[in-house]
């Protein structure tokens, strides 16, 4: 009876202490640091027993079946379970709207404050899908008062099939294989989970006992398995400040003190995505919230776990399935410049190079290989081509003036010519450049740049991202193409052999390119060669179906696509005809593209200013040649003045020397306004020899 009478006592005493400590009382809010004034900040983990404790379900390659309705196919999917707790001082809040109840949207690099607190929004830039920004609440503690700070970080997206708003980039996941690396962040990446947001919330308590649902989850270490002392309610000075809540509202979600959020292994989107030559062995889940640091917290340094997990429903184990390289971007190698080359996860890797990590940079061409020893055993990748480019360096002439005066360089070169001074200051491009007055000789630089073609692959790269279907509905991906490139293929992923029609459309739905084409069961590449120009809100998707029946067609994912996908400089799918959270048919775009550049060594050239007189030279007849326009098509004027009764002659000397034409004008007196004409010769460099009272002068242009 005591006994009893005392937890009463206990309990009635800590609701007491509880709540005094609110999001609007201050009075028993303990700070972190012992004073009373205080930021109370969140302190978010990733519970390694959430995962532990039947929080994981492996699935095999193939006929893995479908086990949870509208996500697809398991097939090569690590389902898990994620469970995020607060264990921090404060609580971790999250709002659509600041404390004047006005939202914020990131349309691409611009973002847009003010924006009212409901209604739908337009981006004035046109950019589609923008990103809703969020507010943290950060609650501060003036003695026995209470405040807030609100400070605009991170962003949340709609997801209809939830009906809820999801923050962004909340949790990653990955297998790995452990090495002797303390850090599981740094160990070799085998697969990687999708692209998802989580809806934050006060899923359940830190618990109160052993027999509590979630006891075990809330630790005051996390990071490592097995490991941590289990924090209960009572072990948190600030226990459910934030008000034990929160939900999925679009206005705030958060997780208060002591409590946790936990996202099961059955929801869309909750797996990592095991690649195909993934054998049988002993892997670790790694997790990680808020991997971007968008939020402010007690500590940085523990937000992730690592579980140990066996994988029995892969390749057998020792059954040499082979790694295989890949370049981390382009594949094609300048003059001068690296490559960077990745390979299949192992506890070990020996290149043909000789290094021993996964990941290696080379300044060579070549053919390159690695044996990895992983739980397939021990086995070499086929070959992988790094492609040398080398641009040849411009061909360059040079001017002379007498005493003074503007010189024309000029260049001849396979691609971009770029012109430098001796202080390394770029000057301009194009085939010519002309200087400033000059009263001394001076040296100038020239570079050639060439551009190649080069492939790259756009996310996503599977239907891997998120639960789906398969459909026959004319749906279109909408992208932004920031530079013209040829769109050489595309992944689908059919229910049965049939026939589809792939469009490329521009923004006012006018048909671009249309290609009809027969597609087998399964995964295959749809071979395009579409033409895409530089342009915005451009569609792709598919216009018909024939062969198909009811709930069969081509794969899209319907609810757990995370825009954009994006190629830097080159590319941003943004979203669909359907829909945000919709992703439709078309996936690991082949793009080919001359984005690639590489650029030549520098090459010098002068513009010489000479004393004339000594020459016998006509310095103001010299000074005054003009042509008009350099460079030229081929038809363009000479200007001169001869300011004295003379004869001159006109010859055009081509690259080589071989004068091409050539005319004698008698009894000159004045300035002279000549036309010439060789446009029905070929383009590049030409000298103009004007000679004059015995002397020749000679000038220099381009014919494009």
């Amino acid at each position: 009876m005591k006994f009893s009478t005392f937890l009463i006592a206990l309990a009635l005493n800590v609701n007491y202490l509880y709540s005094q400590c609110t999001t609007t009382n201050a009075t028993s809010c303990v700070c972190d640091d012992g004073t009373q004034n205080c930021l109370l900040l969140p302190d978010i983990t990733a519970s390694w027993k959430g995962i532990s404790n039947n929080g994981w379900t492996e699935y095999p390659q193939v006929n893995a079946g479908t086990s949870q309705n509208g996500q697809g196919p398991d097939n090569g999917r690590l389902r898990v379970t994620g469970s995020t707790p607060n264990i921090g001082h404060g609580s971790f809040t999250v709002r659509g709207v600041d404390a004047n109840g006005k939202r914020a949207f990131l349309c691409g690099s611009d973002t847009i404050f003010n924006v009212a607190a409901t209604g739908d929004f337009t981006c004035p830039n046109g950019i589609i899908n923008p990103k809703q920004l969020l507010n943290q609440r950060i609650y501060r503690k003036d003695s026995t008062q209470m405040s807030y700070v609100d400070r605009w970080t991170g962003s949340m997206a709609y997801h209809p099939s939830h009906g809820h708003n999801h923050v962004n980039d909340w949790a990653v996941m990955t297998l790995r294989i452990p090495t002797s690396d303390p850090n599981p962040l740094s160990w070799p990446i085998v697969g990687e989970g999708a692209k998802i947001g989580f809806c934050l919330m006060d899923y359940g308590q830190c618990g109160t006992s052993t027999g509590s649902t979630y006891y075990g989850h809330c630790r005051d270490e996390n990071t490592v398995y097995n490991q941590g002392t289990t924090l209960q309610n009572v072990d948190f000075p600030n226990w459910n400040l934030g008000g034990g809540s929160y939900n999925c509202s679009v206005t705030e979600q958060g997780i208060s003190s002591g409590w946790t959020d936990v996202y099961g292994k059955h929801l869309d989107g909750m797996w990592v995505n095991l690649p195909e030559n993934t054998c049988n062995g002993d892997y670790y889940i790694v997790m990680e919230v808020d991997k971007n640091n968008y939020f402010q917290e007690e500590r940085e340094d523990n937000n992730f776990t690592a579980v140990p997990v066996t994988l029995s429903l892969q390749h057998p184990a020792n059954s040499s399935q082979a790694p295989k390289i890949s370049s981390i971007g382009s594949n094609n190698l300048c003059s001068g410049g690296t490559v960077s080359l990745s390979v299949t996860a192992g506890s070990s890797f020996l290149w043909s190079t000789g290094e021993t990590s996964q990941n290696i940079t080379v300044s060579q061409a070549g053919s390159y290989s690695c044996q990895v020893t992983n739980y397939c055993g021990t086995s070499t990748s086929l070959p992988f081509t790094v492609n040398s480019v080398i641009p040849n360096a411009p061909s360059l002439i040079g001017d002379t003036v007498c005493v003074e005066g503007a010189m024309t360089l000029t260049a001849n070169g396979t691609g971009t010519i770029s012109w430098y001074d001796a202080q390394n200051n770029m000057l301009g491009t194009g085939s010519s450049f002309t200087t400033p007055v000059l009263n001394t000789t001076t040296q100038y630089f020239a570079e050639n740049t060439d551009t190649y073609s080069d492939s790259t692959y756009a996310e996503p790269h599977t239907n891997g991202i998120g639960g789906g279907g398969y459909r026959t509905s004319v749906q279109s991906n909408i992208f932004n193409a920031l530079q013209n490139f040829t769109l050489q293929s595309a992944l689908v992923y059919s229910t049965n052999a049939g026939s589809i029609t792939v469009q490329l459309k521009n923004s006012a739905d006018s048909i671009l390119s249309s290609l009809a084409v027969s597609v087998p069961a399964g995964e295959s590449r749809v071979n395009l060669n579409f033409s895409v120009p530089a342009d915005s809100s451009l569609k792709l998707g598919i216009s018909s179906f024939t062969g198909f029946s009811t709930n069969q067609g081509l794969y899209r994912n319907d609810n757990s696509a995370i825009y954009p996908y994006e190629i830097p400089g080159l590319l941003s799918i943004t979203g669909t005809t359907a829909g945000a959270s919709y992703y439709y048919y078309l996936y690991d775009w082949e793009i080919l593209t001359e984005n690639g550049t590489c650029t030549s060594p520098r090459v010098e050239v002068s513009a010489v200013v000479e004393s004339c007189a000594a020459l016998g030279e006509d310095v103001a007849f010299k000074n005054s040649i003009s042509l008009f326009p350099n460079p030229n098509n081929g038809q363009f004027e000479v200007n001169f003045n001869t300011r004295k009764d003379a004869d001159v002659t006109i010859d055009i000397i081509d690259i080589v020397g071989k004068t091409i034409q050539s005319q004698s004008l008698k009894n000159l007196n004045g300035f002279v306004k000549k036309p010439i004409d060789i446009k029905n010769f070929s383009k590049g460099i030409y000298l103009m020899n004007l000679t004059f009272e015995g002397k020749t002068y000679t000038k220099r242009f381009i014919k494009d």
